[in-house]
């Protein structure tokens, strides 16, 4: 994966965007109930997610993980409490005793991975023998996507956001699908690191397709497929458009004892 090609322009604003969703992550602290007790974050970033998380379960040891040197500097200043590392042959405790979180990080390894990264992350994810994995990511259903809605695409194309339009569809083809429509007003609004953004794939695996990939060794105890409410508020406000499409999932998986 070449980070200094995919580098985060302004980390920053970055951030800060990440943190605000930071609540909407924790939703799998009170619907896991067997024993466990270690939560390791998966694409940790500046550790936000742990900082938050050890205020409310200091009972548990945290281990944060994320490929950005960058990122795991920022993540020690901000809960030298709880260890970070870069690498997954680092991290200090036994999987299957530990939880672990993935918050909006598959799309990013599809988006910026190899195959062969893909196939480790799957790997890793679903044959390390962890108590539970927690899901929080983008995602669109394939049997949500049907011709784009013509209306909000004129919107669009008469907005202020027009131009950022044009980029998308430069890069990514002319939208005809609901999908891609979609996936524009997931990002119209990130201009600080558009070019970074324009490029990243926010739906790179179907929620079919990915649910296809947890083994049988898995139970699915949590499933909810929404639309963010404050992404919906944003696009409503902005361009006087209902988003009602599903955009993000979150998925508790047990092992099976």
């Amino acid at each position: 994966m070449d980070l200094f090609e995919n580098r985060i322009s302004d980390l920053e604003v970055y951030l800060t965007r990440m943190q605000r969703s930071v609540l909407d992550k924790l939703f799998f602290i009170d619907k896991v109930f067997e024993p466990f007790e270690n939560i390791i974050d998966f694409g940790c970033a500046n550790g936000e997610v742990i900082r938050v998380l050890r205020t409310m379960c200091p009972e548990y040891n945290y281990i944060g993980y994320d490929i950005s040197e960058e990122m795991i500097r920022s993540a020690e200043k901000n809960v030298p409490e709880a260890f970070f590392c870069s690498r997954w042959e680092d991290i200090p405790v036994p999987f299957e005793k530990s939880l672990l979180n993935i918050s909006s990080t598959i799309h990013e390894v599809y988006s910026y991975g190899t195959a062969a990264d893909i196939e480790e992350f799957i790997g890793r994810v679903f044959s390390s023998g962890f108590r539970y994995i927690t899901v929080r990511d983008m995602m669109f259903s394939d049997s949500d996507d049907r011709p784009a809605d013509g209306s909000a695409l004129k919107t669009l194309r008469e907005s202020v956001f027009a131009d950022k339009l044009k980029d998308f569809e430069s890069f990514r083809g002319e939208i005809t699908t609901q999908k891609q429509l979609v996936h524009f007003l997931l990002k119209y609004r990130y201009t600080q690191n558009w070019e970074r953004e324009v490029r990243e794939d926010y739906f790179p695996i179907s929620v079919e397709s990915f649910m296809k990939l947890i083994p049988e060794s898995y139970t699915v105890t949590y499933f909810d497929h929404f639309t963010l409410p404050y992404t919906a508020w944003q696009i409503r406000r902005d361009l006087g458009i209902d988003l009602t499409d599903r955009t993000h999932i979150k998925l508790i998986l047990e092992r099976k004892i």
